[in-house]
Protein backbone atom coordinates (compact mmCIF):
# COMPACT_ATOMS: atom_id res chain seq x y z
CA UNK A 1 0.00 0.00 0.00
CA UNK A 2 1.36 3.75 -0.70
CA UNK A 3 2.36 5.94 1.86
CA UNK A 4 -0.19 9.13 1.77
CA UNK A 5 2.09 11.85 2.14
CA UNK A 6 1.01 15.03 3.46
CA UNK A 7 2.54 19.07 3.58
CA UNK A 8 1.99 21.18 6.82
CA UNK A 9 -0.94 22.67 5.16
CA UNK A 10 -2.86 19.31 4.45
CA UNK A 11 -1.73 18.26 7.48
CA UNK A 12 -2.87 21.06 9.34
CA UNK A 13 -6.18 20.93 7.46
CA UNK A 14 -5.94 16.91 8.05
CA UNK A 15 -5.90 17.50 11.66
CA UNK A 16 -8.08 20.94 11.99
CA UNK A 17 -5.69 22.81 13.92
CA UNK A 18 -3.74 25.93 12.78
CA UNK A 19 -0.79 25.32 10.46
CA UNK A 20 2.09 27.19 13.19
CA UNK A 21 0.64 24.47 15.95
CA UNK A 22 1.37 21.47 13.61
CA UNK A 23 4.74 22.88 12.28
CA UNK A 24 5.60 24.35 16.01
CA UNK A 25 5.30 20.13 16.81
CA UNK A 26 6.71 18.70 14.70
CA UNK A 27 9.82 20.85 15.01
CA UNK A 28 9.25 19.76 18.99
CA UNK A 29 9.15 16.36 17.90
CA UNK A 30 5.44 16.22 19.12
CA UNK A 31 4.16 14.96 16.25
CA UNK A 32 5.29 12.38 14.03
CA UNK A 33 7.06 13.76 10.74
CA UNK A 34 9.20 13.65 8.28
CA UNK A 35 12.25 17.02 7.43
CA UNK A 36 13.05 16.48 3.39
CA UNK A 37 15.11 19.20 2.78
CA UNK A 38 13.57 22.29 4.36
CA UNK A 39 10.21 20.71 4.12
CA UNK A 40 8.19 18.95 6.47
CA UNK A 41 6.25 15.47 5.45
CA UNK A 42 3.60 13.95 7.56
CA UNK A 43 2.64 10.68 6.89
CA UNK A 44 -1.70 10.46 7.10
CA UNK A 45 -1.94 6.71 8.98
CA UNK A 46 1.18 8.09 11.37
CA UNK A 47 -1.20 10.94 12.28
CA UNK A 48 -4.07 8.46 12.72
CA UNK A 49 -2.32 6.58 15.15
CA UNK A 50 -1.15 9.82 16.79
CA UNK A 51 -4.25 11.27 16.86
CA UNK A 52 -5.97 7.85 18.74
CA UNK A 53 -2.92 7.34 21.36
CA UNK A 54 -4.24 10.99 22.88
CA UNK A 55 -0.47 12.43 22.87
CA UNK A 56 -1.80 15.80 21.95
CA UNK A 57 -3.80 15.86 25.35
CA UNK A 58 -2.34 18.86 28.03
CA UNK A 59 -0.51 17.25 30.64
CA UNK A 60 0.12 20.78 32.41
CA UNK A 61 -2.02 21.57 35.36
CA UNK A 62 -5.17 23.51 33.69
CA UNK A 63 -6.22 24.71 37.41
CA UNK A 64 -5.08 27.82 37.37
Amino acid sequence: METKWLTVIEAAQYLKMGRSTVYKLAQEGKLPAHKVGRQWRFDAKELDKWLKSGKLAWTEDRTR
